[in-house]
């Protein structure tokens, strides 16, 4: 839906697959036993997909903005996290700690 309907999105955890879903599994199981890296070659870049769709949800249109909260502090402490920040249309801003995220989100929707 287009507009003012939705302004936040959350996102409490990076959107990784479930480990013992069994179609993961073997996926996972087929793509190290060719040499690769299940987690580099599979397991990012579908969280990454839908990560981006948290996105998607949120903007709908050139005039549309909205605030989304990532909670998971792996996308930056992690060195894959790097491939969900560059799949973000816009530019991440850390905050310092609780008070400043709430400050941040307070103004935004003012």
């Amino acid at each position: 839906m287009v507009g003012e309907a939705l302004s936040c999105v959350v996102i409490a955890r990076l959107p990784f697959l479930a480990v013992g879903d069994p179609v993961v599994e073997a996926r996972g199981e087929r793509i190290d036993a060719a040499g690769g890296s299940s987690f580099r070659e599979f397991s990012v870049p579908s969280a990454v997909i839908r990560f981006r769709q948290g996105f998607g949800r949120l903007i709908r249109s050139t005039r549309d903005r909205g605030l989304v909260v990532i909670a998971d502090p792996r996308i930056v402490t992690k060195s894959y996290g790097r491939r969900f920040r560059e799949g973000i249309p816009c530019p991440l801003r850390e905050a310092a700690g609780r008070e400043e995220l709430l400050a941040r989100v307070r103004a935004f929707l003012g």
